[in-house]
């Protein structure tokens, strides 16, 4: 299906995994091959020894974050696939790629319109078909495009090889700088940690907006060096009674249930350090206090 070296530049939608993930298992074979929910910015682009990471860094780089939404489905013959609206930023990418190394055509130019998509099942019949159009619970999508990502097939598996942010990426920071900022970095860059939590208060109180599924930032250690880029892959903001065993698991923290997790960060949100950060004033923390959530992936190492 794939050849050793082929590589893609893709936009990768983790947060559509939850919509299209079990259908793609079951109707879309290159999920077996380790390809992720993801828009084509261009395939097959060159062959993986020939690809200027350099060059495409510099290209995206002059490119500007965007914002897409998917909420239908739509088709191809034999195919299903979710449409990312607007789909024009997707496709100024792959021109612009295409100015720059006219000699990769989308799809070996089998196709003659650029149509960007998020494919959910190939291959199918009638009756495949409509399983999956009437089967997608959970859309719309919001995500924010970021940056491209650069996939490799090593002739078992796509992996990604590189990530090419637009423009600078903003800054992860976790916890204050110090032992807890340590434990917190080593915990993600062990890939132990995958989601955080904080006050809604925390936002508001800096005045900044909340975090955004697709966003890319560069995780900061008690140094102040980006160490690892990471990417958001979902943002919820729920009452704290609503916090989870397996979330707060996921934040990589040593807690074995959500009773020891809201104690850890009961601690810490009416802790000195905290409570200066906020003006003095200790936050009233109850089973109604609205809590930011956020799931998030380890990129690459910086």
């Amino acid at each position: 299906m794939f050849s050793r070296g082929e590589t893609a530049l893709t936009v990768t939608v983790p947060a559509a995994e939850r919509v299209v993930g079990p259908w793609r298992e079951r109707y879309d074979p290159s999920t077996a091959y380790g390809v992720p929910a993801h828009v084509t910015v261009l395939y097959p682009f060159l062959d993986a020894e020939e690809v200027d990471e350099g060059a495409l860094r510099e290209l995206f780089g002059a490119c500007e974050r965007f914002d897409l939404v998917f909420e239908r489905a739509a088709r191809f013959p034999g195919l299903v696939y979710l449409v990312p609206e607007p789909a024009e930023p997707v496709r100024r990418l792959t021109e612009a790629v295409v100015a720059r190394w006219p000699e990769a055509q989308p799809y070996r130019g089998k196709h003659g319109e650029i149509t960007p998509h998020l494919t959910v099942g190939q291959g199918l019949d009638e009756a495949g078909a409509v399983a999956i159009e009437r089967g997608l619970d959970g859309l719309p999508v919001r995500m924010r495009v970021s940056g491209v990502t650069l996939e490799v097939f090593d002739g078992e598996r796509w992996r990604r090889r590189a990530c090419f942010p637009f423009g600078e990426v903003g800054e992860a920071e976790f916890g204050f700088p110090g032992p807890l900022r340590d434990k917190l970095v080593a915990a993600i860059l062990a890939g132990a940690k995958t989601a955080t939590s904080s006050l809604l208060l925390d936002h508001e109180h800096a005045g900044e907006p909340l975090p955004v599924a697709g966003s890319w930032d560069a995780l900061i250690d008690s140094a102040g060096r980006r160490v690892a880029l990471l990417e958001t892959t979902e943002v919820r903001v729920v009452p704290i009674r609503e916090i989870d065993d397996a979330f707060a698991r996921d934040e990589g923290e040593g807690y074995s249930g959500v009773g020891e997790w809201r104690a850890g960060h009961e601690r810490f949100w009416l802790g000195p350090e905290h409570v200066a950060y906020l003006g003095g004033r200790a936050p009233v923390i109850d089973d109604d206090t609205l809590v930011v959530t956020e799931r998030f992936r380890l990129l690459q190492t910086l």
